[in-house]
């Protein structure tokens, strides 16, 4: 299945909406080709979004259990807000092409201050998505919060307030809902929530939760790991990934 349009769609939706929350028009942007992949970056820089990434990946490769040839592509969003007051956002949908199309979409935010408010909100988002295409919602949702952990923590820093769907071409309508219902549901609550005062502890909190985050990319993500091991740059790695700052 062809995802070029939608993934196209995203990243507009994506980008426009950061640059309005921004109110900024300026748009970094990096390229890696590579023999096997190509990893496309976007980054939006500005007063409430210290850090916003787009970013676009391709890689061909045999598969590492049968050994046929192998297409995966993945859209994802980071956003590391400047207020304690805005989580940080999770955006991720996948897809691998090899003798068949599966599909894959992970949304969650990982907050500072968890308002409950606003998670019931982004809760209830998701919710109606999965009833609307007549899937259980908990199942969903307890599997993108067990993600964010690492065995010397005592919880998940992620909220589980999104879902993670499982590898499904049949899913593939509701994984593209998803995506469009998340990414609206989470600017309004930036656009609730970007101008409220904060305190300096908020902040220490902060940047604990941001080195908790790059903890786990470091030793929990199996994928960075494995992209780092087939000779994709550690600076495009982190430009995706990591915050734009950490303070210990």
């Amino acid at each position: 299945m062809d995802m070029n349009e939608y993934y196209n769609e995203m990243i507009e939706k994506l980008l426009d909406g950061y640059k309005k929350i921004n109110g900024t028009d300026q748009v970094e942007n990096k390229k890696w080709e590579l023999p096997f992949a190509s990893w496309d970056i976007s980054v939006i820089r500005g007063k409430v979004f210290e850090k916003a990434t787009v970013s676009r990946v391709r890689i061909n490769a045999k598969h590492p259990d049968t050994g046929e040839d192998t297409h995966f592509h993945a859209l994802q969003s980071k956003v590391y807000p400047v207020s304690p007051r805005i989580p940080i956002l999770v955006f991720i949908i996948e897809h691998m092409t090899a003798q068949d199309d599966f599909f894959s979409g992970m949304m969650d935010v990982i907050p500072t201050i968890q308002i409950e408010d606003d998670m019931d909100f982004l809760s209830s988002e998701m919710k109606k998505v999965t009833a609307k295409h007549g899937q259980e919602h908990e199942p969903l949702r307890q599997k993108g919060y067990e993600i964010f952990k690492l065995p010397t923590w005592k919880k998940p820093i992620g909220a589980g307030v999104g879902i993670h769907n499982p590898t499904d071409k049949a899913l593939v309508e509701m994984i593209k809902e998803e995506g469009r219902i998340w990414l609206d549901a989470y600017l309004k609550v930036v656009e609730k929530r970007k101008d409220e005062p904060y305190k300096d502890e908020d902040l220490k909190k902060m940047n604990s939760i941001r080195c908790n985050l790059h903890e786990w990319y470091y030793l929990g993500d199996k994928s960075l790991s494995v992209a780092n091991q087939m000779g994709v740059p550690m600076e495009a790695i982190n430009l995706m990934i990591a915050p734009p700052t950490m303070h210990y």
